[in-house]
């Protein structure tokens, strides 16, 4: 058997993304709003924020939500809306925020934050590809969304493992993807539930198939829909062997869901797209069994853009990116900007609200 010697760093590790994060922080960030007729303009957009495309969720990243349950964005016309002092996308993941203990009957089990390896979610053991040094997990499709993970281990001194071992894998890198396409008839009663236009309130109208889908908290409903979304992440851990002191991570992801579609107003497209890059997030290996260490140092910033467009219409567009800072305080420090409005926020570490300015 032939031994083969890589290292693995953060900065090489999300390199494959560095580029395409990139583009969409920019994008997102630029973003301005514009607006067609009144009747347009009121459109509210701020429940895209709320949740995450569909298979983005599966990925390496800090969103701690899902994709939406009963709309593409939104569930029905009443709210569902960002809530003040919220975070988008469902929040930030335990991991990120010291919600998660070292130690038996923590919520991370012996491992901690960012511990452990890949786990394959049909249930099967990944397999060990000597050419790349990696293991992949089978490709799982779920509702027409594909589902690709893979992870890469390796020692202190950049040996590649086959298999992640709790006393000398040191670093953990883990990729993953998503993509496929969900179409949703009204007039055919098609569309799988909870995504795409679901029912109005989960319920089928009487007299007739379908949902009534009603799309961002406008009254018009949706007739017909296809949606494709491709999502594409990439997380490094390392200082994950034992004795190591603290663990740091890095990573990016990307995603992109489009709609095109016809609906009682007319044909219209829509496009929201998210990101997050973490850099340089730091997390003490705790000493005592139970403990909870906050993040020290690092950031995370996390965008989403949304743009809906009926036929014959100005485009209306709205963006929002936040930065979240952790300087070794038990304070994580966040500035929000909404189209081009920026607040700065703290919020106490794991669980205190976010309190802004």
């Amino acid at each position: 058997m032939t031994t083969t010697t890589a290292r693995l760093t953060p900065r090489a590790a999300a390199r494959t993304l560095t580029t395409a994060l990139a583009l969409a922080l920019v994008a997102a960030g630029c973003a301005e709003s514009t607006t067609g007729p009144d009747e347009l303009a009121a459109l509210d957009l701020t429940a895209a924020f709320t949740s995450l495309p569909e298979g983005y969720g599966e990925a390496a990243l800090s969103y701690a939500g899902d994709a939406p349950t009963l709309g593409l964005w939104m569930a029905n016309a009443r709210g569902d809306r960002l809530a003040t002092g919220a975070l988008m996308g469902g929040g930030l993941r335990d991991a990120f925020l010291g919600g998660v203990a070292f130690g038996p009957g923590g919520r991370g089990g012996h491992r901690g934050p960012f511990g452990g390896g890949i786990g394959c979610g049909s249930g099967t053991a990944g397999t060990f590809d000597a050419a790349t040094g990696r293991v992949q997990c089978p490709p799982e499709t779920r509702g027409g969304v594909t589902i690709t993970r893979s992870a890469a281990y390796a020692t202190a001194a950049g040996v590649v493992q086959q298999a992640f071992d709790t006393l000398t894998t040191n670093t953990v890198n883990v990729r993953v993807a998503a993509s496929g396409t969900v179409t949703f008839d009204s007039t055919r009663g098609r569309g799988r539930g909870g995504f795409g236009f679901g029912h109005f309130g989960g319920r089928a109208p009487k007299g007739g198939p379908g949902g009534r889908g009603l799309f961002l908290g406008d009254t018009a409903t949706i007739v017909q829909a296809t949606t494709t979304v491709q999502s594409a992440s990439e997380r490094t851990t390392s200082g994950l062997a034992q004795g190591s002191t603290q663990r740091t991570v890095a990573g990016a992801s990307t995603s992109r869901e489009s709609t095109t579609g016809t609906s009682s107003r007319g044909a219209f497209t829509a496009l929201r797209t998210a990101a997050d890059t973490t850099r340089g997030l730091v997390i003490p290996v705790a000493t005592a069994a139970g403990a909870i260490p906050y993040p020290t140092a690092g950031t995370v910033v996390r965008v989403m853009s949304v743009t809906v467009t009926f036929a014959g219409q100005a485009p209306i567009t709205t963006s929002r990116r936040e930065v979240v800072t952790y300087d070794g305080s038990a304070t994580a420090r966040i500035v929000v900007t909404r189209d081009g409005t920026t607040r700065n926020c703290t919020r106490a570490l794991p669980r205190g609200p976010l309190a802004c300015s």
